[in-house]
């Protein structure tokens, strides 16, 4: 598909799904009409495995497996920066330098990294409530041509971009979830479509939703590896959201959110 035409169903869906105040009615469920949560095939050969084990070299990640849940209830207390630092490292962060190149936490289709982490602070230690952006590492680009130059020691750090507390906002923009204006800090994460779309064409799409999952479970498990509690959201009204980061929604769009603080009630097990 050339650059050139006016075809473009991955942008067209990407406008057509968005929820919007003025647009977004009521919708009835029909119970008769659920699937099966689940899929077997009947008359098949079955053939039991061993119980998974969270014991071992690896067990601290078996039991951040076992113990993330979707937290929606948040007690009052901020979180420490060092455990917004370990948040942002594990879910968008370097986890190894290679010259001019990082490797990053969580996977990405190409190594693009089309996606931009943004966070929401109201109740973090040592740092002022507001819209912060994470930049990941410096960058220069070349005076003549598409290199660029990648600076890590740069990077890892936060950048305000807003001075004001935007829990109660946000909160409206996800729909009005309350949860959103309780959390310590909101992640959210926005696609830079042509970082993806320059390569991939209209099935970047597609991608930047499968990496904008993968941060997002990075995040979960890294949450509930420090005790604490995490919520994913993708229900939001997406210009409120947009318009709140400073984005246009078009060549930089929200894609996915998640509510982080301390759970408000211990974990209860089934």
């Amino acid at each position: 598909m050339s650059d050139t035409t006016e075809n473009h169903p991955g942008r067209d869906f990407q406008a057509a799904t968005r929820y919007e105040r003025r647009t977004l009615g009521g919708h009835r469920l029909d119970w008769d009409r659920r699937p099966s949560s689940f899929k077997t095939y009947e008359g098949a050969t079955s053939v039991p495995l061993p119980p998974p084990s969270i014991e071992g070299p690896a067990g601290g990640l078996w039991e951040a497996i076992a113990r993330r849940r979707s937290v929606r209830s948040f007690a009052g207390e901020p979180l420490t920066l060092q455990e917004l630092s370990q948040l942002l490292w594990a879910s968008a962060g370097a986890t190894h330098i290679a010259p001019n190149h990082l490797y990053r936490a969580a996977p990405s289709a190409g190594g693009l990294y089309p996606i931009e982490t943004y966070v929401a602070v109201r109740a973090v230690d040592d740092l002022d409530a507001g819209i912060y952006h994470y930049r990941v590492a410096g960058v220069e680009r070349e005076a003549n041509g598409p290199g660029e130059r990648v600076f890590p020691a740069q990077g890892h750090a936060l950048e305000q971009i807003g001075t004001l507390d935007l829990s109660a906002p946000l909160a409206e923009a996800a729909l009005d979830q309350g949860m959103v204006a309780r959390a310590a800090a909101v992640f959210v994460w926005t696609a830079v479509y042509e970082r993806s779309r320059w390569k991939y064409r209209e099935r970047a799409y597609r991608y930047v939703y499968l990496d904008a999952g993968h941060m997002a479970a990075q995040l979960s498990l890294a949450a509930a590896a420090l005790g604490l509690g995490s919520c994913q959201i993708g229900a939001f009204y997406d210009s409120e959201v947009d318009t709140l980061l400073g984005v246009d929604g078009v060549d930089e769009g929200t894609v996915y959110l998640s509510a982080v603080g301390r759970p408000a009630h211990p974990r209860q097990d089934a």
